[in-house]
């Protein structure tokens, strides 16, 4: 089984970021700390644990160029058989919808049986891309999977994900697309000499014109208008005295100040 993976390079959560005066589409600030997120990494070992048992081979796919190839290197460093990444400058003025169109024109081009990402990206927790990935293949959807196997009742996979508190078993043909959710595998720690050998590893890389795709194409359909920083908390108030008395202060505050109680 021939499986691709979408990964995506977003900032450290741990990163810090600011909120420049004005609020306009270019306010915000990030610091230069960036990973693979999270949710890709998982989609990443399941597809490993996938041709573990049924053979074939693991392709990691990005869209983006500079820190994008990051997410590329470490999937090798995990164990992906190959490494593609669509690199043009319309990719840098396009949205999510044309994120799409070139991730999924790259996969018609690699012909793969199953493709799995995660479920949102760690920066923006859209969970768009990989249902509208689908959809333009026209492909059936499998979205936030928490177990993915081979099936015995039908030609396929049978995928599990948890609706309303309950388990919803679901069998899909392939080619098809799933997302991962939290518990479908847990991410391995590279070994240091499979780090090194990903930052000699060899990327493929595609353009638009590779992919059939015109730049018109990547126009974006939605822009942002600005960034807002979120409001500052308000100094905490420490209340004095023993129990009751704080309990009597405390329930005045909530009253008078606060307006909470009646």
């Amino acid at each position: 089984m021939n499986i691709v993976v979408l990964v995506k390079q977003v900032p450290d959560p741990e990163a810090r970021v600011t909120v420049k005066e004005g609020g306009g589409p270019d306010a915000l600030q990030v610091e230069d700390r960036w990973v693979t997120s999270y949710f890709d990494e998982i989609a990443l070992e399941k597809a490993l644990l996938l041709r573990g048992s049924l053979g074939g081979a693991v392709i990691a796919l990005t869209a983006g160029g500079g820190k994008a190839a990051d997410a590329l290197r470490r999937a090798v460093a995990f164990g992906a058989d190959r490494a593609v990444q669509v690199d043009d400058p319309a990719l840098g003025h396009t949205d999510a919808l044309g994120v799409a169109r070139v991730l999924s024109a790259a996969v018609r081009r690699l012909a793969p049986d199953l493709v799995l990402a995660g479920r949102a990206a760690g920066d923006d927790e859209a969970g768009f891309v990989g249902g509208a990935v689908a959809e333009l293949l026209g492909w059936p959807h499998i979205e936030e999977a928490v177990e993915l196997d081979v099936a015995e009742c039908c030609p396929g996979l049978r995928a599990t994900r948890v609706a309303d508190g309950a388990k919803e078993i679901l069998d899909v043909a392939l080619p098809a697309v799933v997302t991962a959710q939290k518990g479908l595998a847990v991410p391995r720690v590279p070994q240091v000499t499979n780090v090194m050998k990903a930052m000699r590893a060899k990327i493929e890389k595609l353009d638009l014109a590779a992919l059939g795709l015109a730049p018109e194409r990547l126009a974006p359909t939605v822009a942002v208008a600005g960034y807002q920083a979120p409001p500052a908390r308000p100094p905490v108030k420490m209340i004095a005295g023993t129990a009751p008395e704080a309990a009597r202060t405390l329930v005045g505050l909530l009253r008078d100040e606060a307006k909470v109680l009646g």
